[in-house]
């Protein structure tokens, strides 16, 4: 999102500041070790007798501790000249990038993408879909699983999005109170979120403190609440096709089994046919026979109506299906992207809010009044 920045790239002046602080503090630990070096060699001088000593050694002494002293000034110099040149890239490359990413098309192309897609899942909402009568096989079920993933992902990428961008512009606010003397206080109303904008701060820190505090304020757990509640519908409907498909193959087996026993009853009747037609059977094989077929007649009209009842089931579980897929995307999918539009609006807002309360603070430095984008 900054590689195309006017103000340069923001990640290239994140690593110089990077570099130039290693120095400083490299050349401070330097310099605190000679200082500390310095320190004993003074006390070692005042405490040197000239006359135990000797001259020679007592002039020795001094003048390395001379050398030291400079060292020293060399270092103060040195550590100067650093802060200076992280001072000119806070102020001149890395403020600017800030602001131009206040400023920046994508929140309101962001916006602008959420809003279509809300509207698409309002007509999707109020869409009366055709009547079930497909049943869900593998292939559907792997999709639901495919799509649960993705939204666990998509809310996962969503919530590192806010805490992300709220973790990096604190870290920054504190970066950026380091440039602030430790005796410069809060406004005295004692409002902790509300800073005034002083001569003595860095104008990007009151930018970064009303910043994070707006970022608070977003509403960003109701898109989080309304992922997690569409994936327990997804989820859901996952299960439902594993019944429905295990209620398919248990409608399948009966209806096997049913043309098996139905296959056999006919059979067994066509024996009966044919005994009386020959007239070889008895009268008593031939009463035995009839009542046997009676018997299997009954048991197949039984079995036939558990079929009928397991298809009902079926159907029901087909129907059950098909509710909380119709359910689940047109109130489920539709309040993520409400919720989504919402978030982008209050984002848009949050963002015109800060560059309105940059301006104001450009016309109040120069008038010498206060002014807080959270007053």
């Amino acid at each position: 999102m900054t590689m195309g920045m006017d103000a340069g790239s923001h990640s290239l002046t994140l690593g110089r500041l990077y570099a130039w602080e290693k120095k400083l503090y490299e050349e401070v630990k330097a310099g605190e070790q000679t200082r500390k070096t310095y320190v004993r060699k003074c006390s070692r001088l005042r405490s040197q007798d000239s006359a135990e000593e000797g001259l020679h050694f007592v002039d020795k002494s001094r003048a390395e501790a001379n050398d030291l002293h400079s060292r020293i000034s060399v270092a103060l110099r040195s550590v100067e000249s650093i802060s200076d040149r992280i001072q000119k890239l806070r102020d001149e490359e890395l403020q600017p990038q800030l602001y131009e990413l206040l400023h920046m098309r994508n929140w309101k192309m962001m916006l602008e993408s959420h809003e279509a897609q809300n509207r698409v899942m309002l007509e999707v909402k109020y869409f009366n879909s055709r009547a079930y009568g497909k049943f869900s096989n593998d292939s559907h079920r792997l999709a639901t699983l495919q799509l649960e993933a993705e939204l666990d992902n998509w809310h996962s990428c969503f919530t590192a999005y806010v805490s992300t961008q709220k973790a990096y512009i604190e870290a920054l606010g504190g970066w950026l109170s380091k440039f602030v003397s430790p005796n410069v206080e809060f406004c005295s109303s004692g409002d902790p979120l509300v800073l005034p904008y002083r001569i003595h701060w860095p104008p990007l820190l009151v930018t970064c403190h009303d910043w994070s505090a707006c970022l608070e304020k977003l509403p960003h757990k109701t898109v989080a609440c309304a992922m997690k509640s569409f994936g327990k519908d997804i989820h859901a409907l996952w299960n439902q096709q594993g019944e429905e498909q295990q209620q398919k193959r248990k409608v399948d087996g009966l209806s096997k089994e049913l043309d098996r026993r139905t296959l056999a009853f006919q059979r067994a009747e066509r024996r009966i046919l044919e005994s009386k037609i020959s007239e070889q059977g008895s009268e008593m094989s031939v009463r035995n026979f009839i009542e046997d077929i009676a018997e299997r007649k009954n048991e197949l009209e039984m079995f036939r109506k558990r079929l009928d009842v397991e298809q009902g089931k079926h159907l029901a579980s087909m129907k059950e299906t098909h509710g909380i897929t119709i359910n689940g995307f047109q109130r489920g999918f539709s309040s993520v992207f409400e919720s989504l539009a919402e978030f982008s609006k209050a984002t848009v807002k949050m963002y015109s809010g800060l560059v309105t309360y940059r301006k104001n603070a450009k016309t109040a430095e120069n008038d010498g009044s206060n002014v807080s984008y959270m007053e």
